[in-house]
């Protein structure tokens, strides 16, 4: 399948963006959610083990594709749109076993081409790995696998070099719960001769659109228990067409929306199950919503909330993605909430700017309120750093008023969206391209519920 020239499409943004928020509408009408941000910066490297077109549908434009598209063809790889969702990916070209440090440092999920490079070419040369500005995000577990796997790895200040002669399969034991280095352990994995064990994987149901991307192809991936999977290793991949799941994160993003600013909105394309943590804190808190089939519908009739306690965790917890947007929430809920990130332990950085709407959010040190600090992160050194402020003790009702903000990172900028739209008055938020690249039509989703927007630059 091909096409003579690619629809049009905004370019990524790459230079610092401003926009104006004319809040106290409430958002109202219909969304189709977006194919997920999670499992297609996975299934994108997935598909370079194949010499045959694989065709995803549904799959998101936005700033965090195009760049990891644009790595694609870089090294060679073919990346062509067929129509506004629907991508063509091949590997056959792919000319080299080095990803140019520019672009594969961007994001981290460059990094998951290591596996279709050393299956090509018995060699990768990796850059470390960018992102949002949410704590340190250590790649010490997929050096473990990758060794483990029998590939010889050379790190530099820039760089991770891989080399082998041959990958056998392995036993890949997870400390602790990791999303994208369980892509990494299969995609490695399914380079690698014979069988692998991957204990303690993550549950996100992102990480189940790899696997059925990874069988289609002709590999053999199996989630044998929850949190174990097994991977036995293939030499020939072939082509076809996948569906990518909805975006999980949107849907909680524009079901907040609806209700911090007293609307009423129905999501379309939901997958209930994967929203099961976020449903049950809604249900604790007294919000309205109903589910019906693949929809959603959420709104607000002036119910008071009530406070609740929410922990972030890997799947099927709560999700870390949605802890600014819940937090948000809990600013309009009637006593005091607290809510523990056990994934990161700096990503609060935006309860700044709520504050200086008019918020009541004080972060403090888990045992300072009776709960027992987790950190994920194993390069924390507790010794040295002391007890992280990884709880936000959240008092409301407060009312908000309109500000100037700044976007610290991807989902905390939704969040600053939101919360401009639900206040009285008009609010500045810059840096609005770290909002874009993650989701698709952000703004323009938003208009068509009613918000005011003024972009600027």
């Amino acid at each position: 399948m091909s096409t003579t020239e690619e629809p049009h499409i905004k370019e990524a943004p790459n230079q610092a963006r401003t926009i104006i928020v004319e809040g106290g509408n409430p958002l109202v009408g219909t969304v189709k959610l977006s194919g997920a941000k999670n499992s297609v910066l996975k299934l994108i490297p997935a598909a370079m083990f194949s010499n045959e077109d694989i065709v995803l549908e549904n799959v998101p434009r936005m700033g965090n594709v195009e760049t990891d598209l644009e790595v694609i063809r870089a090294i060679g790889g073919k990346a062509e749109w067929l129509s506004q969702n629907q991508l063509s990916l091949n590997g056959a070209g792919i000319n080299t076993h080095e990803i140019p440090y520019e672009l594969g440092s961007k994001y981290r999920t460059a990094a998951l081409l290591a596996a279709p490079l050393v299956f090509r070419f018995g060699k990768a040369s990796i850059p470390l790995p960018g992102g949002c500005k949410i704590g340190p995000r250590p790649i010490n577990r997929w050096i473990d696998t990758w060794r483990s796997l029998g590939m010889a790895v050379e790190e530099t200040e820039t760089h991770v070099n891989l080399t082998a002669e041959g990958l056998a399969g392995s036993e890949i034991v997870f400390e602790v719960n990791t999303h994208m280095g369980t892509d990494n352990a299969i995609l490695s994995s399914l380079a690698a001769s014979g069988e692998t064990l991957i204990s303690n994987a993550a549950e996100e149901p992102e990480v189940d659109d790899l696997i059925a991307l990874c069988n289609l192809m002709g590999g053999s991936v199996e989630r044998v228990e929850p949190r174990k999977i097994k991977v036995v290793g293939a030499n020939v991949f072939k082509g076809g067409f996948f569906t990518v799941q909805g975006d999980r994160s949107e849907a909680v993003t524009f079901a907040v929306g609806a209700l911090v600013t007293k609307g009423n909105v129905t999501l379309r394309g939901v997958d209930r199950t994967s929203l099961t943590a976020f449903t049950n804190v809604l249900t604790k808190m007294g919000a309205t919503f109903e589910l019906s089939k693949n929809e959603m519908r959420v709104w607000h009739t002036d119910e008071e909330f009530k406070p609740v306690d929410v922990t972030t965790a890997p799947a099927p917890g709560f999700m870390t993605d949605w802890q600014p947007l819940v937090t948000l929430l809990l600013t309009q809920a009637v006593g005091e909430s607290l809510v523990h990130d056990t994934v990161y332990t700096d990503r609060f950085e935006y309860t700044k700017d709520l504050n200086r709407m008019g918020a009541n959010v004080e972060l403090v040190r888990p045992s300072s309120v009776g709960i027992i600090p987790v950190i994920s992160d194993d390069h924390y050194d507790f010794d040295k750093l002391g007890e992280p402020f990884t709880v936000a003790k959240v008092v409301g009702p407060s009312r908000l008023r309109g500000t100037k903000m700044n976007v610290p990172d991807l989902r905390a900028g939704a969040t600053l969206v939101l919360a401009a739209l639900m206040v009285e008055g008009k609010s500045e938020i810059g840096g609005i391209e770290n909002v874009e690249r993650g989701y698709e039509d952000f703004l323009e989703k938003l208009e068509g519920l009613g918000a005011v927007i003024e972009r600027i630059g």
